[in-house]
């Protein structure tokens, strides 16, 4: 015979079926705990008048409710079955199934791992839980990584030093923006009535982490005077983006005085130089490029930069019609109707010219220590050579 407890659990899951995909509403009370059930009717006040999944009949004023939700016909039925089932694992089993078949996977899982406190052997419900077996033993997922000493870190498993880079990468980034938010408002007040004060604030700035924002800045700058006390400010900076930005202003600026004045931040801020970029930028395809960097390299007077420097002496570079140098312009006959030196022709658009780079062969004479043989590459190539074999048979007789 069955007894009262399974009739009472039958007939409240059987009126619970008939009412097909009906929705049940939650009444969240001010006092604290919930009421489930159907609005039936409404009072003339906005009363509730409820019919609870019990069959009773209730009514809550407004005040009295504090939030309506609801809840549909599987989480009811889920409430029925648990409420009525023993605490065993195979009955923790099978709602688990349930609640995977009705969707309910939060759920699902929360019976599974109550059957494995009950029933630690059961496979699939490790399984299904996520577990793995790892060197004999059932891990999670987190825990196999743990102990191939990786940390789960902003979706995804990293090793602790990958994570130590991401956080420095965030803790510069936010400090970036941070001082691109100050020396902006900084900039907006130079030329009122806060001027000094503006000028004084960025010309003490020493965090590296605003190299980023001041560069930023200059090449948006068209006063002369605040991109001074910009350039003069991030010279100072013990940072790779100011190293950069200056070495690009020291060739680029179209202002000489503006190109030395960074080549001298240069030098006295971030001595000894890296010749790279400067020996690179004498096979830049622009001959003034060419030119200027062999300017800076004369200044910084690096007697590694001869070779390249001799490579650099006569330069072929490409011209359009329009674009070729003043004073090249008379050998050539743009109309192609001859009395030059060159022609176009019908077609050409372009044509290239070999240029004898006087600012190459000054740097040349400079850290030659005078030697002058024009723009001869190849005694210059020759004098180089025998500089280099009087060098070593010294530096032997000195062994």
């Amino acid at each position: 015979m069955p007894n009262v407890r399974t009739i009472l659990f039958a007939s409240a899951l059987l009126q619970l079926l008939c009412a097909g995909d009906s929705r049940a509403d939650v009444f969240e009370l001010n006092g604290g705990g919930t009421i489930s059930g159907e609005i039936v009717d409404r009072g003339e006040k906005g009363e509730f008048v409820i019919k609870t999944t019990a069959g009773a009949l209730v009514t809550f004023t407004k005040k009295q409710v504090q939030h309506v939700g609801y809840k549909n016909r599987k989480q009811q039925e889920y409430e029925i079955r648990s409420r009525s089932m023993p605490n065993t694992a195979e009955t923790h089993r099978d709602l688990a199934k349930w609640c995977k078949q009705a969707k309910l996977t939060k759920l699902a899982d929360h019976h599974r791992r109550r059957l494995l406190e009950l029933d630690p052997s059961d496979e699939a419900a490790r399984e299904s839980l996520g577990y793995q077996k790892f060197q004999g033993r059932w891990l999670t997922r987190d825990d196999i990584m743990t102990q191939r000493g990786l940390v789960y870190y902003q979706g995804a498993y990293r090793t602790p030093q990958d994570i130590a880079i991401q956080e420095r990468k965030k803790h510069r980034e936010v400090a970036e923006a941070e001082w691109l938010r100050k020396i902006r408002r900084w900039r907006d007040w130079l030329g009122g009535r806060r001027s000094t004060e503006a000028a004084q604030q960025i010309a003490e700035i020493r965090d590296p982490y605003a190299a980023e924002a001041i560069a930023k800045l200059l090449k948006q700058e068209k006063d002369l005077r605040v991109r001074d006390l910009l350039t003069e400010t991030l010279a100072a900076l013990r940072h790779p983006v100011a190293v950069t930005t200056l070495v690009n202003l020291s060739m680029e600026d179209p202002d000489r005085e503006v190109r030395l004045q960074c080549l001298d931040y240069l030098m006295k801020y971030h001595s000894p130089l890296n010749l790279s970029p400067y020996l690179g930028a004498l096979r830049d395809k622009h001959n003034a490029i060419v030119n200027r960097a062999a300017e800076a390299l004369e200044t910084i007077n690096n007697p590694a930069a001869i070779s390249p420097l001799i490579d650099a002496l006569v330069t072929n570079h490409k011209y359009s019609k329009n674009e070729i140098p003043g004073e090249m312009k008379a050998a050539f006959d743009p109309s192609g109707e001859g009395g030059g030196g060159f022609s176009f022709g019908s077609k050409s658009k372009f044509v290239r010219i070999d240029q004898q780079n006087l600012d190459v062969r000054r740097a040349l004479v400079e850290l030659s220590g005078g030697q002058d043989f024009g723009f001869d590459e190849k005694t210059w190539r020759r004098w180089f050579v025998n500089q280099q074999v009087r060098e070593y048979v010294d530096a032997r007789r000195d062994d």
